[in-house]
């Protein structure tokens, strides 16, 4: 098996040279680096990452906790991770909890285990705190640990914006589809609607003039299906369902009753996946700035891990209405 001494010597460089060369730690020339990277493939070195944590005491690793594997919703900011962190020498380890804190508390249990660097974790439960002395920052959602490190999307004036859109069409009948309100995204998404509906002069739950109502139920398709069932025979002009899964929820239910979106019922969401283009109309919706989060979570934590004194308090990034067609100038009956 070749040593990086090997290399070093191929190549006609010092080791430690090779070693900078290889590891990325350190100013190496170009041409040297290249030369260092040949030699190596060549001789089909591969550095042994084991005696390198060892030597480091540093796993190079980073956990990913997510609530799941299949939203879509974590794609773009997962990827800026990995990228970032690729670039800084860690690799990411990806765990999914199931939206369950007993599923949260068993990633922390497998991230102890493997001794990982640091994490960048979805909050499962409001009131978790992580490990001690782990650098941890969280994304997307935030507990109410005022000393966590947190970078979110500016879902109150997002959403805010996204639902005055809907209101200057004429819609004076809305309701809001939005998930468990213990979480932080569904309580700030909801804070942002409520603030244009309340302001715009709509009551909630009222039975004469404007009004606004909400349904709280499950963040899946399954939810959003079964919220606009229970609206029974009393439909909004307008829904505006807070996660791109409750939009798929309420585009499942009125292509089974025959509601024609936006004819008969105006419809906004929450997150730009691409069938939210593509779908006929292309959907109205709120998009956060997912790449840009995934990148200021990667650049937080790294310095955390470098030792650097860690970012505390929230980051909240302001993302974009994006208008087209499910949204309708309302025209009264």
């Amino acid at each position: 098996m070749s040593t990086l001494a090997d290399v070093a010597r191929l190549a006609g460089v010092g080791t430690g040279t090779a070693s900078r060369a290889i590891s990325g730690n350190g100013y190496v020339d170009p041409d040297t680096r290249r030369k260092v990277l040949d030699a190596a493939a060549e001789l089909g070195y591969r550095r042994n990452a084991a005696a390198r944590a060892l030597r480091e005491r540093r796993s190079r690793v980073v956990g990913l906790v997510l609530p799941d594997l299949h939203n879509e919703f974590y794609t773009a900011s997962a990827a800026v991770l990995q990228a970032d962190l690729h670039a800084a020498g860690y690799q990411l380890l990806v765990l999914a909890t199931g939206n369950d804190p007993s599923g949260e508390r068993a990633a922390w249990e497998t991230l102890l285990d493997r001794q990982v660097d640091g994490v960048v974790h979805v909050p499962v439960d409001p009131d978790g705190t992580a490990p001690p002395g782990l650098p941890v920052v969280q994304l997307n959602r935030h507990t109410r640990d005022t000393t966590a490190s947190a970078v979110v999307s500016d879902d109150v004036a997002g959403v805010a914006d996204l639902t005055r859109g809907v209101l200057d069409a004429g819609h004076t009948d809305v309701v809001a589809i939005v998930g468990a309100t213990q979480l932080s995204t569904s309580a700030e998404r909801l804070a942002g609607f409520r603030r244009a509906a309340e302001d715009a002069g709509l009551v909630e739950d009222g039975t004469d003039g404007p009004r606004f109502r909400v349904l709280v139920t499950e963040f899946s398709a399954d939810g959003g299906a079964a919220a606009m069932r229970r609206l029974g025979d009393d439909l909004p002009s307008a829904v505006v369902a807070l996660s791109s899964r409750l939009v798929m929820g309420v585009l499942r239910w009125a292509g089974e009753g025959g509601v024609r979106i936006p004819e008969d019922m105006s419809l906004a969401g929450l997150g730009d996946p691409e069938w939210f283009a593509i779908w006929r109309p292309a959907i109205t919706t709120f998009a956060p700035p997912l790449a840009d989060m995934g990148r200021h979570a990667a650049r937080r934590l790294i310095a955390a891990m470098a030792g650097e004194a860690p970012e505390t308090g929230i980051l909240r990034l302001a993302g974009e209405v994006r208008t087209r067609g499910s949204v309708s100038t309302h025209r009264r009956r």
